[in-house]
């Protein structure tokens, strides 16, 4: 009987193991250490496979935009829950190099990248954060050869570099003659290379910020001078040999077509299908939207769509920055959120549905979930990480700012009354929990008031809206298992009375896809600090715990990072190396605790990078060894 009951136990653990793989299904869809806002889709092909790849900023520095440099994900077309962290692609000090944009923190904004199918090479777009001085300090000196000028005065910052693969490294970066219309510059670059039937290709070059909305035809050979689409010559003014400021052109140039939309940045053009373009931006009236146009030409004229996704209606107000496209068939958008501020902002995706109705593209408006790719809802019974919350009133936050190793960074700012955070949406089985389940939250939390409650309300996902319609689940008194000493624990809640809970009955119980929020109580100071939550009946374990990446402490003359330090199965894994001075990596071995070999792959080598891999997490905890060797 014994055996029995500890194979049914196995039993329902691998069902909940198997139930739990659309974990990465959530939002924000990468591991809580990556902060990559920004993000353009792309679809290339790689090692024989269809990818989709996210191309996006780095926000690293905290307390500025961005980073110094940019890195890529990318997922399997048909299985968009398994990333994989290609590592760094492109460094700052690669534009320093050349003399260009020398300033303290200097950064690197929004990129984009594409192929072209007649060099059979891709091309990485980004451009620089910081103005600077055409001085010979700071850029080179105004006036001497081959310098480009940008907004009055100042240094140009849009470059471009170019690799054979889509993971890099891009090299042999080249400073781009487009002309700037604000102070902002040649602000996120976009750019579109238009395949058509018989195999040649026109490309477009899109960029500006603040109503300095401007783009370009560019020469498909270099894919960075602007040409005259007549004559596929460079266009340039006679006497300053730039480019001819009268060869670039508006955007969104007709205010009655274009819904007297007017652009603020974040420019993506893509092309939908032939003779169909989407145009997608975050717009001056509403900088946390991105609000899209479409034409029957990437030269336009652009006609007001609407917005495909607004962040300011369950999050706090802050800039966006993505794009569309397709993956086996189906529209996805991605965008980023902000955690604790603008500084701190993380890779979202939603299912989009994208429809032609003759000329008309039809984008309808989706809204902020953690599901993400599970359309029905997370799996209830697995354990997320906070930051999965789509939905946040008074000063509420996610302390992105903590950069935790482990990517748990809690949720805080519970200071003011009523403060009510939310998820949409979990989904809680076909049949609906009774009290014979023997249902309880475990949370990893810190209390810090002794009177801290949490009550927890759900509402069936139709009716999500309607904040009176959200029926109390339980009331969890914080200090019956918890204590004030500024400590993170793991708890488990019991939610009872669940089958007399007459409001839960009318909506037919708990059961199916649900929105679950969370209203914490207040005395006028922080009440409680939240890092990961999970439902679950009875004492089941937990499906998919984060499990540790050890890195041996008997390496010697060199050293092995990761990132993250913890990891569920299936999550990407890097590995950053540095060996002493004299010597170099000869081996590196990753073995989960039954002793097998985890697959470790190595990413581009950047000159200004550590050599670094990656891995898949098993659902073990692993152990990370590395030999150095005297360099021959």
């Amino acid at each position: 009987m014994h055996v029995k009951t500890i194979n049914r136990t196995k039993y329902l653990l691998l069902i909940l193991i198997l139930m739990c793989q659309n974990l990465f299904a959530q939002n924000p869809f990468l591991p809580g250490t990556a902060f990559i806002p920004d993000g353009e889709p792309h679809v290339f092909e790689y090692k024989g496979e269809k990818r989709v790849f996210i191309y996006g900023s780095r926000d690293e520095l905290v307390t500025q935009y961005c980073g110094y440099g940019h890195d890529v994900w990318s997922a399997p077309d048909n299985d968009l829950t398994q990333w994989t962290n290609h590592g760094e692609i492109f460094n700052i000090q690669q534009v320093w190099s050349l003399g260009f944009g020398k300033v303290e923190k200097q950064s690197l904004g929004a990129p984009d990248c594409v192929y072209n199918p007649v060099t059979r090479k891709y091309y990485l777009y980004t451009f620089l954060l910081k103005s600077y001085k055409m001085d010979g300090k700071e850029g080179p000196l105004a006036g001497s050869p081959n310098t480009i000028e940008g907004f009055e005065g100042n240094g140009p910052v849009c470059l471009m570099a170019v690799s054979d693969s889509p993971i890099g490294p891009f090299t042999d970066p080249v400073i781009c003659d487009w002309p700037a219309f604000t102070k902002d510059g040649t602000a996120d670059p976009s750019v579109l290379v238009d395949q058509h039937d018989d195999g040649s290709v026109r490309v477009y070059a899109y960029w500006g910020m603040k109503k300095g909305d401007r783009w370009a035809e560019i020469d498909p050979t270099d894919m960075h001078t602007i040409i005259d689409s007549k004559t596929k010559k460079p266009l340039l003014d006679r006497k300053t040999k730039q480019t001819d400021r009268n060869a670039v052109f508006r955007m969104l140039n007709n205010p009655a077509l274009n819904n007297y939309s007017t652009f603020f940045e974040a420019a993506s053009v893509k092309k939908i299908a032939n003779g169909k373009y989407v145009f997608i931006y975050s717009s001056n009236e509403r900088i946390c939207a991105l609000t899209y146009c479409y034409s029957k030409s990437p030269e336009g004229p652009w006609t007001y769509g609407g917005r495909i996704v607004d962040n300011g209606k369950t999050w706090p107000f802050g800039n966006n920055h993505g794009s569309i496209f397709q993956a086996s068939g189906k529209w996805y958008v991605v965008y980023h959120k902000q955690t604790y501020n603008d500084y701190n902002r993380q890779t979202m995706i939603e299912p989009i549905q994208l429809t032609v109705d003759g000329d008309k593209i039809i984008i309808p408006e989706v809204e902020m979930t953690s599901q993400g790719l599970a359309s029905d809802g997370l799996n209830a019974f697995c354990r997320y990480n906070v930051n999965t919350m789509c939905y946040v009133t008074n000063r509420a936050f996610i302390a992105g700012q903590e950069r935790n190793d482990d990517g748990l960074n809690p949720l805080c700012g519970i200071d003011q009354r009523n403060t009510v955070v939310g998820f949409k949406y979990l989904n809680f089985g076909e049949a609906s929990v009774t009290d014979k389940d023997k249902l309880n939250l475990r949370l990893n939390a810190m209390m810090v008031s002794p009177d801290a409650q949490i009550t927890l309300l759900v509402v069936p996902k139709a009716d999500v809206n309607e904040a009176n319609k959200r029926v109390t689940l339980a009331t969890l008194k914080m200090s019956d298992l918890m204590k004030t000493d500024g400590l993170y624990h793991n708890v488990s809640f019991p939610v009872v009375g669940i089958d007399n809970n007459a409001s839960l009955n009318a909506i037919g119980g708990l059961k199916g896809q649900m929105a679950l929020f969370m209203l914490f109580n207040d005395n006028g100071k922080e009440t409680c600090r939240l890092k990961e939550y999970e439902f679950a009946k009875g004492n089941t374990p937990t499906p998919n715990p984060l499990r540790l990446v050890k890195v041996d402490e008997k390496i010697t003359n060199g050293t092995v990072t990761s990132l993250p330090i913890k990891g569920h199965a299936g999550e990407s894994i890097k590995l950053s190396v540095v060996p002493q001075k004299g010597y170099e990596l000869e081996t590196i071995v990753v073995k989960d605790e039954k002793g097998n070999m985890i697959s470790v792959n190595p990413n581009a080598k950047t000159l200004y990078t550590p050599e670094n891999f990656n891995f898949k997490m098993p659902n073990y905890t692993v152990t990370v060894s590395a030999k150095f060797t005297l360099t021959k």
